[in-house]
Formats: C-alpha cells, structure tokens, sequence
C-alpha cells in the first residue's frame, strides 16, 4: 500500500507521454490507434519500459479481466490485474530509488480473458531508449493450450480452470526463448486446433475458427483483422508449432491425411509470410500425430519434429488445472524442444 509520502512524490512533477510517443518496446503483435494507443489481445505480448526516476505508471483500458506478469530491474513481482476503462497501474514507486530502471510488463492471459489497450506512461522523470533491449534472435510460437499457459499455476490436475492460473510466463515456449536468449511471441488459443477444434461434432471444423486461420491476425479474436507481415516490427528467426491436441482430443477425429494437408498448408502459408528458409519445429503433444508428422517433416526441408507426446511429464504430479501440465511439467517439455530445436537450427 502506498503511504502518503509516496502518494505525494508520484503526484508532483509527472509527465505523461502516449504510448505510441514513448520510446517503450512492444513485442508480439499489436496495433497502434489513431489517438496514440497500442492494443492487443495475443497472450504473451510484453512491453519493455526505461526510465530514470522514482515513479512509473501506465493508463491502459481493458474489455475483460486480465492478468499481468511484471518484472522490476529483472526482479519479478506478483501479478497485476488489468480490468475497466482508462484505469491506471502504478508499475514503480519508490522515492529512495532515482536512477535507471527497466520495467516489464506481459500479457498472462490469453486473448479469450480480453485485449488490453494501453494509453500512456506517466513519469517523475524521464522515459528512455530501449532499443539495448533487444534480443538478437526471435522465436514465433503458435499453437494452443499448452503454449498459452492454461493452468501452469495450478496445483493439481483435478481444478478447473481459472484466469488467475493461466500464465504463459512458464510455458516451454517462453523456456525455450529464454535458453536460446531470444525475444518471442505467441500466437495460441486454448481448445483450438490445426483442422479441428476440441469438442467439435465435425471431423473438420468451419476453417475460419482454427488456428491456421487465427495465426494470421493481429487480433486473435477478430477474424478481419489480418497482421501485415510486410511492415511486421519484428521478424522470427525460426517458428515452433505445437498443434494436434485438440484435433484428436475428441471423437470425430480428422484423418491422418486432413491433418498433415493442413499441416502442410500453414508451413507454406507461414514461409510465404516470413521466408522460405525459415527453420520450423513441429512439436508433436498427441500420441495420434506423431507418425503423420514425422513422416512430413522428412519431407519438408528445414522442419523438424519434437516429440512430447508421452512420458515426458509426470501425470499426476506434473498437472495443473483440467490436466494440462503445470510450470513443471512445462519444464519437462522444454527440455525436449529445446533439444530438437537446437538441432534443427544449429543454435547453441
């Protein structure tokens, strides 16, 4: 709680700066407003903000309920909450501490939870320049519960899920960036799969609720909202793919055949956007999968497969809410696809 001291320092001497003026770094897909703001709705966008000063805060504007990692001079914090109009978090308030800082905030939850607009940073000193923060390599993820980070917080497998539980901070994608020190983005919704969506009374799904039609958007949530991978501010060194789950979760399952052609489909569709060179890792959870991938990935140069499909985690004791695993089964299955993501790229 802040005590009055605080309050009055905070309030004296504030500048307040739109986002889209600031020097601060988002990254993930995003969009930025005619009035200077920045929204996004993707789990995992993170923004990096600098500043010299005693005092920090953002206005931002939410459609939901959200849930916010924050990170203080590399320092993690407990989670923020993110809900309502035009509300303002207090990211830093500390009087005794006027040099340079690094804040980070991130997008814990995944799009359904709702998209965050962020409106301006407001200062008792001055922002900085974050170009130094910038990692020289970037990883894509798309895929869908697993990487989103449903229930890596929970304690037992037995829970159901809960907003507050989700957190794609300990997923095996945002491992596997922090090993290779590469930034990252996800592009993930829970229960949504390659051709076939979990639960869905059809082999094949309306084609425009799928991933393969999601990983194209800048919103994930609204279907006309197409990313411009042309003028894209970030551009991946390599992409992981971890989707099948849902499509063979459920009865009816697609065919082997169904499955791979839109496999096929997206990888093409993702180097027509990103590169034909493009190093892609298909990370394989279903045991139903894992001969049709295997085979395709033998086929298609510079794709390889990684396979979590069984034995990996433990499963009772690694398993969070509704049996996704939790932070440490996610470590587990980090360990593999960092190992086969290594070899396919030849990064140390």
């Amino acid at each position: 709680m802040m005590t009055l001291c605080a309050a009055l320092t905070a309030c004296c001497g504030e500048k307040s700066t739109p986002i889209a003026d600031s020097p601060a770094r988002v990254v993930g897909r995003a969009a930025t407003l005619d009035d200077g703001s920045v929204s996004f709705d993707w789990s995992g966008v993170y923004i990096d903000i600098r500043f010299q000063g005693t005092y920090l805060a953002i206005e931002l504007s939410d459609t939901k309920r959200n849930y916010l990692n924050l990170w203080i001079d590399g320092e993690e914090q407990p989670k923020l909450t993110s809900e309502g109009d035009h509300t303002t978090l207090v990211l830093f308030n500390n009087p005794e501490a006027k040099g340079e800082h690094h804040i980070r905030i991130q997008k814990a939850t995944e799009a359904e939870q709702g998209r965050i607009t962020l409106h301006s940073l407001t200062t008792d000193g001055r922002l900085l320049p974050t170009e130094s923060l910038k990692l020289p390599r970037h990883i894509e993820f798309y895929g869908d519960s697993l990487t989103c980070g449903y229930g890596t917080e929970s304690k037992s497998g037995s829970e159901p899920f809960l907003p507050e539980t989700e957190n794609c901070r300990y997923t095996y994608a945002a491992l596997t960036a922090a090993h290779f020190g590469a930034d990252y983005n996800l592009i993930s919704h829970s229960g949504r799969g390659l051709v076939r969506n979990y639960g869905d009374s059809l082999q094949l799904s309306d084609p425009t609720t799928t991933m393969s039609a999601r990983a194209f958007r800048i919103y994930d949530e609204e279907p006309e909202s197409a990313w411009d991978f042309a003028t894209s501010p970030y551009r991946p060194d390599a992409i992981v793919i971890t989707l099948g789950t849902n499509d063979f979760s459920t009865q009816p399952h697609p065919t082997e055949e169904q499955y791979i052609a839109g496999y096929r489909s997206l990888i093409e569709k993702l180097r027509e956007a990103w590169g034909a060179e493009l190093p892609i890792l298909c990370v394989v959870h279903s045991p139903a999968a894992v001969a049709g991938v295997k085979a395709m990935t033998q086929t298609i140069p510079q794709t390889a497969m990684a396979d979590i499909s069984w034995g990996v985690y433990n499963r009772t004791t690694d398993l969070g809410a509704s049996e996704h695993p939790n932070r440490y089964g996610q470590e587990k299955m980090a360990k593999v696809v960092i190992e086969a993501f290594a070899q396919l790229t030849g990064w140390e």
